[in-house]
Order: structure tokens, then sequence, then C-alpha cells
């Protein structure tokens, strides 16, 4: 590609980033509860993030040792993120802090569910 397109995605990828990272705020001033607000962070850490990290990768050659450590990085993150935030979520639903708007336990049938 041509350091004119490069240029040009990268600041279209920047944009989507900003975009997402102010939803992401948005909805954590807005919405009422823990896991909708984890929710929202979540998708701040990796969507916003993400893109940022894409902006860097098309700046760096194709299968240069700093591509590929930003790969890794994106990888990680990807697993990581939203699988602490599920972690997080289900040890504050076993403390007992339940979703609001919760009319019926759907978690009492699963082993495990419901514990306290």
């Amino acid at each position: 590609m041509e350091p004119e397109e490069v240029r040009m995605i990268s600041e279209i990828l920047v944009f989507l980033s900003g975009i997402i990272a102010c939803i992401g705020a948005i909805g954590l001033f807005r919405f009422k509860d823990f896991y909708t607000r984890s929710h929202a962070s979540t998708v701040i850490s990796v969507g916003g993030v993400m893109f940022s990290l894409f902006v860097l990768m098309f700046g760096e050659r194709f299968m240069s040792a700093y591509f590929f450590k930003i790969l890794i990085i994106l990888i990680i993150m990807l697993i990581t993120e939203p699988t602490a935030t599920h972690a997080i979520a289900n040890r504050a639903y076993m403390m007992g802090v339940r979703p609001r708007g919760l009319k019926k336990n759907q978690m009492e049938s699963r082993p495990g569910g419901g514990r306290k």
C-alpha cells in the first residue's frame, strides 16, 4: 500500500477507536447496575484499545518484530479482558449482587449457580 493510503486507514481507525471509547465512557455513566457498567468497561478496553493497536500495526512493516509483538498483545487482550470481566461478574453474582430488574433467578438450575 502507498503511504498515503496507510495514513488514511490509520486516521479512520484512530477515529473509530475514539468513538468506541466515548460510547463506552457514556455507558459507564448512564448504566445503573454493576453488570452493565462492567460490560461498558469491556467495550472501552477491548474495542477502543484494540483499534489503537491496529493503528500501531499498520504503521509497522508487515513481518517486523514490532508487528508480531503488537499482534501478540492484541491476541492476549482479546482473550484475557472479556474473560476477566466475566470472572469478576460471576463472582459478584455469587456474592449476592443481583442484576437490576431480575425477576427470576435463571442461574438457580445450573450447578454452582445462585450460591452465596
